[in-house]
């Protein structure tokens, strides 16, 4: 009798690592920013980026989608919202999002409750599959709202510390912690020195994999301290050398590929400014 318990006990263990090492697909999505540089009617434009980009993802089966920020580009305009939520149902896959500087156009607490209202939460932590996904605001980190950042520190080190045995930890958020290098210039488009120092050394402390982030409209990768960072390039308008795109991230027991994407038949010289 205890050896049939143990057998089964067995089976059901390897049944679940079998199921956490099958190799699956997640896609990450930025700046979908509905309205930002389209003054087509009904912002037809944004429309037509994101579509295109939510049915190329459904082509592919993903398990998740994370959309990491400028969800829309005023988050005061209901047209720029009802485009953003009709062709974000579309999508077949859960999708997990985390909100952009457009989505607040300056972070205060009375800003965020206002976002989690109407949006349902503003940051994220699950386990799945053998991997940990957890979503933050950069929001309070860019604009030195002290008494929200703290509070968020307090919880991504928790929901970090539960991640650990966990074989990879992705972090999304709307602003990259840096582009290409740590001792690049601060800017709009990244931390500060200061900042950076911190948040490198925790994901570093708590072994997370690859932090994804978006806000710049162009990609970028690049590697500190065995972390990888990745910059999505935007759903719909772009800046510079970006293009319209999405990562695709296959996770495999061999290790984390991702690849950026163009948006399939979008002309990039009509979306680049």
């Amino acid at each position: 009798m205890k050896r049939s318990i143990i057998v089964t006990v067995f089976l059901a263990l390897l049944a679940t690592a079998c199921q956490t090492q099958k190799p699956f697909v997640f896609i990450q999505m930025s700046d979908t920013q509905i309205g930002f540089k389209d003054n087509s009617p009904a912002y037809a434009h944004s429309d037509s980026l994101m579509k295109a980009a939510v049915d190329a993802a459904n082509a592919l089966h993903p398990a998740y989608v994370f959309v990491t920020g400028d969800l829309v580009n005023d988050p005061q305009d209901p047209v720029q919202d009802s485009v953003y939520r009709t062709r974000l149902a579309e999508l077949e896959a859960p999708v997990y999002a985390v909100p952009g500087n457009h989505d607040y156009r300056g972070f205060t607490r009375e800003k965020q409750a206002a976002y989690i209202a109407h949006r349902g939460y503003d940051r994220f932590a699950f386990r799945d599959r053998g991997c940990a996904f957890i979503g933050m605001d950069s929001n309070c980190i860019k604009d030195g709202v002290q008494e929200a950042e703290q509070e968020q520190w307090e919880w991504l080190e928790k929901e970090l510390t539960q991640s650990q045995d966990c074989r990879y930890t992705f972090v999304f958020l709307h602003c990259p912690v840096i582009r290409e290098s740590s001792d690049e210039p601060e800017d709009y488009f990244n931390f500060s020195f200061e900042k950076r120092e911190e948040y490198i050394g925790l994901f570093k402390k708590y072994g997370v994999d690859i932090v994804f982030a978006g806000h710049c409209h162009q990609e970028y990768a690049s590697e500190v301290d065995g972390i990888r960072f990745i910059t999505a390039g935007p759903v719909c308008n772009a800046l510079g050398h970006g293009t319209p795109g999405y990562n695709v991230v296959e996770v495999s027991a061999d290790g984390v590929k991702v690849n950026y994407v163009p948006t399939p038949g979008v002309d990039p010289t009509h979306c680049v400014f």
